[in-house]
């Protein structure tokens, strides 16, 4: 069985200095062999998808939950244990081949933002 190894990169939001979303990635080595090694200086996941070639991608169906921080948001995030987060995960694909890019997993501060639904 080959092995596949899967890389698991964070993003942490901020505006004004303030932790506002933590922004987690998977991707595997199989479609990006050199994630490794680029994985440390990416600011942008969608900035990477295109100079690999990827220019066509999006969201499948995104879940919704919302849930109370670990011990490890609430210190990322400079919360409490009482702040609600909403966490949203998705999958991106390219377009084009139906390639899964990515497991994206967002968790925001609901005291941060106002949601239009």
């Amino acid at each position: 069985m080959a092995e596949n190894k899967v890389f698991k990169i964070g993003r942490l939001r901020l505006i004004d200095d303030f932790p506002i979303a933590l922004h987690t990635s998977f991707v595997t080595k199989s479609t990006f062999p050199e994630i490794e090694k680029d994985g440390p200086d990416m600011t942008s996941m969608f900035q990477y998808y295109r100079q690999r070639g990827f220019v066509e991608f999006g969201s499948s169906r995104s879940t919704l939950n919302a849930i109370f921080p670990t011990l490890f948001e609430r210190d990322i995030l400079q919360c409490s244990s009482s702040i609600p987060l909403l966490q949203v995960g998705s999958l991106c694909r390219d377009k084009r081949s139906n390639q899964v890019l990515e497991l994206t997993i967002i968790i925001y501060r609901s005291d941060c933002f106002t949601y239009v639904i």
